[in-house]
């Protein structure tokens, strides 16, 4: 196993899984970019998504020989979305078997394919014993969201690796306003280096400074409108947001607001109150209560609904199908105008 970007001279796939999809996605980016001249490889790339792709015509795309370029990269999320039973695992299993060098293959799930009691009792999921049987030909490589209290760590390291420094204040401050959200807290801590001309390291007072836990303020209300249906006044929010940061960095801001929405909901369903939410959640119990009363504005279905609605946004932002601006403002009018308790989730768009 190893972390390196593939070279022409390394195994033919590589097994992603975790549910950190910011590491992941620059792992992509990353071994896309070590692949040579882009403008081949983009002739040479495939997507595909195990969701909705027939894994039995996989041969046709990653067996095909590359054009103009050493190797092919073929991308596969998703690959064990609908190989439910054994003999479809065996079958797919079968034809990874067959994948030739010229192409490299990685398969990706966002998420951990075995947690840790299984891996303990030594009891891997299906796809990883198949990687792990097949030795030097597949990496394996595993990407987990750091947990709150293992966050001021990662912003110190992530300032290292970027040739800079935190004062172990300064990343716990930052971890706190950031959260979960390694998209986001990547972006504060590249703003906060340069803001220091990486010369020194970033103090707390700088985090005071620019990162201002006030923009979380600002999403709780432009979310507040939403479930409201005040278009107009999330709009005049998103408006005021887009002038002090970047769309994707206020993207990261409205998925952790929504999935912090989608876990207070089931919670909440489940018959639990702000002050036992806090403590599974690991919110501040004042920032429990108020999340606790704007989820039950928002039924469960139609939180999943949206919550899988900006899954399909990110793409989209990330694959430049849709300007960040303009992918912003169009979620904000759909989501303005309709019935965030009563609305079928299925014809919500």
């Amino acid at each position: 196993m190893t972390g390196e970007t593939p070279k022409e001279s390394t195994p033919t796939m590589v097994l992603l899984n975790g549910d950190d999809e910011f590491a992941i996605a620059q792992y992509l980016a990353k071994t896309q970019a070590g692949l040579g001249d882009a403008s081949l490889v983009v002739m040479n790339l495939a997507k595909l998504d195990g969701r909705t792709y027939n894994l039995d015509d996989l041969l046709s795309i990653a067996g095909a020989m590359p054009f103009l370029a050493r190797r092919r990269l073929v991308i596969l999320e998703y690959p064990t979305a609908r190989l439910s039973s054994k003999e479809a695992q065996e079958r797919f299993i079968a034809q990874l078997g067959k994948i030739p060098p010229s192409t490299l293959l990685i398969l990706v799930e966002y998420k951990i394919l075995t947690d840790r009691r299984a891996r303990e009792k030594n009891k891997l999921h299906w796809l990883e014993e198949w990687a792990f049987s097949a030795g030097e030909k597949v990496w394996i490589k595993r990407f987990e969201l750091p947990k709150m209290e293992e966050l001021p760590r990662w912003i110190q390291d992530k300032a290292k690796a970027y040739g800079g420094q935190f004062t172990r204040a300064a990343a716990g401050e930052l971890a706190g306003l950031v959260g979960d959200e390694p998209r986001l807290a990547d972006q504060e801590i590249q703003k906060l280096l340069t803001y220091v001309n990486y010369r020194r390291p970033v103090e707390l007072d700088d985090v005071h400074l620019l990162t201002a836990d006030m923009r979380e303020g600002d999403i709780f209300t432009l979310v507040d409108a939403i479930g409201n249906r005040n278009v107009r006044g999330a709009m005049a929010m998103l408006q005021r947001l887009l002038e002090e940061d970047e769309p994707i960095a206020i993207f990261a801001m409205i998925v952790r607001q929504f999935r912090l929405l989608l876990q207070v909901r089931e919670l909440l369903d489940q018959g639990s109150n702000p002050a036992e939410i806090a403590r599974e959640i690991h919110l501040h119990p004042y920032v429990a209560g108020k999340i606790s009363g704007q989820a039950h504005r928002f039924s469960l279905p139609v939180l999943e609904r949206i919550y899988h609605r900006l899954a399909e946004i990110d793409e989209e932002m990330k694959t430049s199908q849709v300007p960040g601006n303009l992918a912003l403002e169009t979620l904000v009018v759909q989501l303005g105008n309709i019935d965030p308790v009563h609305a079928d989730p299925e014809v919500v768009w």
